[in-house]
This record gives C-alpha cells, sequence and structure tokens, in this order.
C-alpha cells in the first residue's frame, strides 16, 4: 500500500486478483493502523450479514428467521472470514444485501429497489471478484420471475437494475481487469477441498476420508432446500442454485492448480438460509422430522463449537511465538531468517517484528541472497502439518535443524516449521 500514489492506485496500479477493492482503500486510508482497525470492515460485515439472513427468512416466516440467523451467526466459515482484513465477509454481506432487493423489488417494481439491487452488485464486486458468481444467478432469478413480460418491458427493467453494474464492471476493465494477474498457491487437493467446504460450513469433522460422504450430505441438503423452495414457487431457488452450482462447474473446467474454499463462500452462505428453511419445515412436520432437526442443529452448533475452538487456540498460525522464539535463541542483536516463499513469509515476519523486543531487529534473507548470507534461521511453510516433517535439511550445502514446529487452525493460514543452521 505504501507504493500507491492515491486510492485510485488500488484500482490502476494493485492489479492482482487478491486484490479487495474496497478492503485495500480501507487499508490504505488506515496505514499502519491496529489490527482490529484494520478488520472491522470485515467485522461489521459480518455482524450485519447475521441480521439479513434474519431478515430474508423472515419472509418465509419466523421459525425460518430465527434458524437462518442462529446458523449464520454459529457458521465457522462466516465466523472465520468476518475476522480477517479481506474482502469475503463484504461479498457475504452484499450478496444477501442484494438478494432482499431483487427479492422485494420481484414482488413490487420499484426504482429505488432496482437501484438499490445494482448498487450492491457494483460493491459486491468491489469486495471479491467471485461475486460474479452471484450476479449471474440474480440475474437467471430475475429473467425467470419476468418471462412472461413483453420484449420493452423486460429490456427496461433489466437495463434499470444492471445498467449501474454493467458501467461499473466495464470501468473496472478498462483500468484494472484487462491487465490483471491472477495469483498463485499451493496446488489443491481436490478430496481435501471438499470435505474443508462442507467441515468448515455444516461443522462436520474434516478429514480426506470423509470428502464423499460430506459432499452427499451437502448435495442432499442443497437439493431439498432448493425443491422445497421450487415447490412453494419461490424463484429465489434459482439464485442460490447458480450461486452454488457455478462456480464448481467453472472449475470443474478449467482445472486451475489453485482453487481456494473462499470461492465458494456466497454459496455456502446461501446453503444455510436453505438448511434452515428445511429444519423449519421439519420442526412444523412433527414427529420423528422434528427430531431429526433437532438433532442436525445440535451438531451443527457442536461442530462448529469444535472448529471456534481449536481457530481460538491456534489461530492463523503461530507467526508470533515463533519470532519470539527465535530472538530468544538468538545471542545477538540481528536475527537472520529466510525461507521457502519470500512474498508470503517475508510480509508476516515484517509484520510481526514491530513487536520484538529492544535490542532485537528482524533481517530478512531474499531466496536470491541466501548462498551468500546463509542464515542462522530457515522458515518452511505449509497450508497444514505434513505427515512426518523433515528433522534435518540441507539447503545449498547449508545444513539445517528441525528447531521448532508452530500449527494452525484457520481456513486462510500456514503451518511453520522453523530450523536452526547447525
Amino acid at each position: 500500500m505504501e507504493a500507491l500514489e492515491s486510492p485510485l492506485g488500488v484500482f490502476t496500479q494493485l492489479h492482482d486478483s487478491n486484490n479487495h477493492y474496497l478492503q485495500s482503500i480501507w487499508l490504505y486510508a488506515l496505514g499502519d493502523a491496529p489490527a482490529w482497525l484494520l478488520r472491522l470492515p470485515a467485522f461489521v460485515a459480518g455482524n450485519a450479514s447475521i441480521a439479513l439472513c434474519a431478515v430474508l427468512g423472515w419472509r418465509r416466516g419466523r421459525l425460518e428467521a430465527l434458524l437462518a440467523a442462529w446458523l449464520c451467526a454459529l457458521c465457522f466459515a462466516l465466523v472465520h472470514f468476518s475476522s480477517e482484513a479481506r474482502g469475503y465477509a463484504g461479498v457475504v454481506f452484499f450478496a444477501l444485501a442484494a438478494q432482499w432487493a431483487l427479492e422485494s423489488d420481484l414482488e413490487a417494481p420499484r426504482l429505488g429497489r432496482a437501484l438499490l439491487f445494482g448498487a450492491c452488485i457494483v460493491a459486491g464486486f468491489l469486495s471479491q471478484l467471485i461475486f460474479v458468481f452471484y450476479w449471474c444467478g440474480a440475474g437467471a432469478q430475475m429473467l425467470w420471475h419476468w418471462r412472461a413480460q413483453p420484449l420493452p418491458v423486460l429490456g427496461r427493467r433489466l437495463l434499470a437494475r444492471h445498467a449501474l453494474p454493467l458501467a461499473g464492471l466495464a470501468w473496472l476493465y478498462a483500468v484494472d481487469l484487462r491487465v490483471l494477474v491472477v495469483g498463485r498457491g499451493d496446488p489443491t487437493d481436490v478430496p481435501l477441498l471438499l470435505a474443508q467446504a462442507v467441515g468448515w460450513t455444516l461443522g462436520l469433522p474434516i478429514a480426506r476420508a470423509l470428502a464423499a460422504p460430506a459432499a452427499l450430505v451437502a448435495l442432499a441438503l442443497v437439493a431439498a432446500g432448493l425443491a422445497l423452495r421450487a415447490r412453494r414457487g419461490d424463484d429465489s431457488w434459482i439464485a442460490i442454485a447458480i450461486t452454488f452450482f457455478l462456480p464448481i462447474a467453472v472449475f470443474a473446467w478449467l482445472r486451475p492448480e489453485m482453487i481456494p474454499f473462499r470461492y465458494f463462500l456466497i454459496g455456502s452462505a446461501l446453503t444455510l438460509l436453505l438448511c434452515a428453511d428445511l429444519a423449519a419445515a421439519a420442526w412444523r412436520a412433527g414427529g420423528v422430522r422434528r427430531g431429526v432437526a433437532v438433532l442436525g442443529l445440535l451438531l451443527f452448533a457442536l461442530g462448529n463449537a469444535t472448529h471456534w475452538r481449536d481457530f481460538t487456540a491456534l489461530g492463523r498460525g503461530g507467526f508470533r511465538a515463533a519470532l519470539r522464539a527465535m530472538a530468544n535463541a538468538t545471542p545477538g542483536e540481528v536475527i537472520d531468517v529466510a525461507s521457502d516463499h519470500d512474498f508470503r513469509n517475508r510480509l508476516v515476519l515484517q509484520y510481526y517484528a514491530r513487536e520484538l523486543p529492544a535490542g532485537k531487529r528482524l533481517a530478512y534473507v531474499p531466496s536470491r541472497r541466501f548462498h551468500t548470507q546463509r542464515p542462522e534461521w530457515l522458515i518452511r511453510h505449509a497450508p497444514s502439518r505434513p505427515a512426518r516433517p523433515a528433522e534435518r535439511i540441507v539447503v545449498d550445502g547449508t545444513p539445517y535443524r528441525l528447531f521448532a514446529e508452530y500449527d494452525h487452525a484457520a481456513i486462510s493460514g500456514f503451518y511453520w516449521a522453523v530450523y536452526r543452521k547447525e
């Protein structure tokens, strides 16, 4: 952010797919602010999403409103992304807000509702570009609902609701998207991704071996929820179905090396609305169905509480503890450190280096200078702890021995293995 010449540079200088425009503007405006303040937009958006889930549920019934808010408030995935300085909590919030505006507008078309819908779509794009999946779903619901309208009427209504998003997208393309660089990451283990996506949303245990049954549970709930809304004549099933299945289809077709769970976050949030519908219907049915619904809700709460517990204990990684341990074990003033990923690890180390005690300072050694400086410390990172981390490694002829390991329990975090030169 320090290299930006103005807030406009968020759009004209940061040509990266990981750029979350609204959050980047916030970070630029605040500068070197406390972490809680940097995360404030996500925290506000996450809490506001609970209220929006209740509002959307209320349109189906009081019990649906209560259950939708409850599920949203407990869901580990939504809680997690409401605690970090990125745009994913905003993506969910603006999708829910756009859906509320859309449903209100379809009931009784008004210019104000049309403009609100368009503004939410623009804000969603500015939160993160994955919002395109929801926009496609909302547009399909709109077309289906107004399919019997004369073509001129349909055209005017669509223009009123999509002119602002289209103009905004055209401007984004002109200043950023046409030269956008897609960020890279670690190759995705697809079965593990399936288990994580379902586990972090519904509170199920996360294990690669559970990928198939977890996926079947999720698909059964989504299919049942969509069918329930369709039987009731609720056209929102179209928006939810497309938002849920479109990213799956796109990534299955493109087969990118990296597929993060966060790209499916809007679909996960909308799935909770379907689950609220199903639970409310089962409660009203009574008997065994009511018992199943209560058991499912309790397991949902217990499973997500387990994810929270682990996250509270381990966080996104032991970065602060690792740097403190290296500082304590380093006899001199300078803590010279290298790593297996300059971009990721250097940023984290530099952030926490501000907390080093007096008389200690960090000196990060980039990979290109490793062979000449041969630092005292070396960090290797991974999405999760390896089954058998190497006790001893040799890098450019320099031997290192494992000093400490630091786990994490976050959706976006890293395991660190800290090595010391022998």
